[in-house]
């Protein structure tokens, strides 16, 4: 008997237990705490995802810097080898102008491969030393010029670095190197919207021609920087979510009258 007693005494008193627990201050207490513990579990995902963005742009970064060496060498052999033919030539002031012009590219570019993006202006300055460079080489073979749109803030417009260079070495390598005359490369760098333009035109051969000059020679170098180029590209949607545009036209299957090739970067205004 007594031990039924107790048994209703516990059931009454867990059941006004249970009645507190689930009142409306208990409930909301219990509910705030949930919401906080939710809160925290919130926050570590976002703290952990950021995390992981992060080492992730670590390594495309790196990726980058190898992907921008692997296009240097090629340049700096044909450098350097121009270099030694001026002093061969007994010619100390072309050698010397060379050897400083080159001594800056090569500074700019290492200061620049540490950069996922640079201002404008860097990288005028950057392809204005290495067409002069290569304008030097090929004893004054070609001209070229590099224009900005006046809309354009080159101290505060960014872009990723060497995008042109290996095209622009294409275009000497492989297109105007066959022009006898009046040969040019024209860079231009136009605001369209909230992207900038690049555009890297030369009046060449154009692309097909030269595959028939030194197939191999053109499918090897100008396939690696297409694909290092789509490579970066790539990697800086990865890691930025920012898609760059990029096309090469061949000009002289648009018509008789034109030659040569337009290479094109679409690429969303960053700015610093």
């Amino acid at each position: 008997m007594i031990y039924k007693f107790t048994n209703m005494v516990l059931s009454y008193k867990l059941q006004f237990i249970l009645k507190n627990f689930f009142s409306s201050n208990n409930w909301s207490a219990y509910t705030i705490a949930g919401i906080a513990v939710l809160a925290l579990t919130f926050l570590a995902i976002i703290i952990l995802n950021f995390r992981a963005v992060k080492y992730k742009q670590k390594i495309i970064a790196l990726e980058q810097k190898l992907l921008l060496s692997q296009m240097n060498p090629h340049f700096v052999f044909n450098s350097l080898t121009a270099i030694q033919s001026y002093i061969f030539r007994n010619d100390p002031y072309l050698a010397g102008k060379y050897l400083a012009n080159f001594a800056k590219l090569v500074r700019l570019i290492l200061e620049n491969s540490r950069l996922e993006f640079i201002t404008i202006a860097k990288e005028k300055e950057t392809i204005n030393h290495y067409l002069e460079l290569q304008n030097l080489r090929f004893g004054k073979k070609f001209e070229y010029s590099i224009s900005i749109d006046p809309d354009i803030d080159e101290e505060h417009h960014n872009i990723p670095p060497m995008l042109a260079q290996p095209f622009i070495e294409n275009a000497i390598e492989h297109g105007i190197i066959h022009v006898s005359l009046n040969a040019s490369i024209q860079v231009r760098f136009q605001l369209v919207g909230n992207s900038i333009l690049l555009e890297l035109e030369d009046n060449g051969i154009g692309i097909e021609k030269s595959a028939k000059f030194n197939q191999k020679k053109r499918d090897d170098h100008q396939s690696l920087a297409t694909r290092i180029t789509h490579e970066r590209i790539k990697n800086l949607r990865k890691a930025y979510g920012k898609t760059i545009k990029m096309s090469i036209i061949d000009l002289s299957k648009k018509s008789e009258d034109n030659k040569g090739t337009l290479v094109s970067f679409l690429i969303p205004a960053i700015h610093n």
